[in-house]
């Protein structure tokens, strides 16, 4: 039993998956968020992994992810127009599930809603031997330990000076959905300006949730029809939702993820381009991790931050690694680089168990 209260920045899912596992090991807690409420976007789904699902389900009985969600069974890789790759599994599992980000945030946050303090914005933070004590624009929270879960514009990560890499796309990414008959199959196309990923989502009608990022100024709306056209994408465009987001792509990565009673997580610590999908599954990895040695952790015993640290940077370095080499390898490509893509995906498209070990790892958080 640990008696101290444990705090964590930010109500994101990974901020409340973290307090769902403080609750099942009976340690107090409170969450400080700046936001002074959830802001809802019915355009948003994330897709989960085998891994995260399980995670997730163990968590709360009530969570029931394979009821609710939206199995992948086949993602079919296009360059431009062409069919390049398409990966699947043989014993007609889901690659991984689409989800609705609003809904699967009502549900980490059942049975925890009143530990949150909301519309307080983090201003000093001190680490002190016994305790951290946190400063916002409202009142000060005191606690054994902090979780910086508080995404990609992290308080906490700046206010302690955390070292960290950082670099832009040059790319925008906008969300929107369509009406489709999307049979259990998601698309991505790698363009010139960018990419585009259609996930199946079923919510009373089936859809395709749209992730468009592009390098251009031009109009979302206007620019993804474009392309619906010249890649002869079967979807029917009068059901088009308007695009929102528009946000900056950048990646970030802490060089350390630890300091003294400090724990970063999820977007705080690692924000990844959302081309590998894996952005949000990652800080559930992290999460997974917490929770095997959490009282190690909140303790500081036997090396537990710095394990924390190895094993999740190392996965981190990975995807980091798989993320710049298809951006650098899809982004505004040479004729040569066309036809070296282009026939690697074809050739690995003809070798089946290499194409299992991509879906093995891509499972893995």
């Amino acid at each position: 039993m640990h008696d101290n209260k444990v705090l964590i920045a930010g109500a994101g899912i990974v901020g409340g998956i973290l307090g769902k596992i403080l609750k099942q090991n009976k340690v107090p807690f409170q969450i400080i968020e700046k936001e002074k409420g959830y802001r809802a976007n019915p355009n948003r789904t994330v897709a989960l992994t085998k891994e995260s699902i399980v995670f997730l389900n163990s968590l709360d009985e009530k969570m029931d992810l394979n009821e609710w969600s939206t199995p992948i069974k086949q993602m079919r890789l296009y360059k431009d127009d062409t069919l390049n790759l398409e990966l699947s599994s043989d014993d007609y599992e889901k690659l991984s599930s689409v989800c609705s980000l609003d809904e699967l945030h009502k549900k980490v946050f059942d049975g925890i809603e009143e530990h949150i303090c909301y519309g307080e914005n983090i201003e000093k933070i001190q680490s002190l031997k016994s305790k951290v004590l946190v400063q916002t624009d409202k009142q000060k929270h005191e606690g054994g330990f902090l979780f910086g879960a508080d995404g990609i514009n992290s308080k906490v990560r700046s206010l302690l000076n955390f070292k960290q890499e950082e670099w832009f796309y040059g790319q925008k990414a906008y969300v929107s959905k369509v009406e489709a008959k999307h049979k259990n199959i998601a698309h991505q196309y790698f363009t010139k300006s960018g990419t585009i990923a259609l996930l199946p989502y079923d919510k009373g009608k089936e859809y395709f949730s749209i992730i468009f990022c592009t390098n251009t100024t031009l109009d979302p709306t206007e620019q993804f029809q474009d392309y619906v056209k010249e890649l002869n994408i079967n979807i029917n465009l009068t059901t088009l939702d308007n695009f929102e987001g528009g946000f900056d792509l950048k990646h970030q990565r802490v060089s350390k993820m630890n300091y003294e009673k400090i724990l970063l997580c999820g977007d705080a610590a690692n924000t990844f381009h959302p081309m590998a999908g894996q952005s949000l599954n990652l800080g559930i990895g992290d999460t997974m991790n917490i929770k095997e040695n959490l009282f190690d952790i909140l303790m500081s015993k036997n090396e537990s931050h710095h394990q924390y640290n190895k094993k999740r940077s190392n996965k981190n370095i990975q995807m980091t690694w798989i993320i710049q080499s298809l951006h650098g390898a899809f982004s505004n490509p040479s004729f040569i680089q066309d036809l070296i893509i282009g026939n690697g995906m074809k050739l690995l498209n003809q070798h089946p168990k290499i194409k299992e070990k991509i879906i093995d790892y891509a499972n893995r958080n």
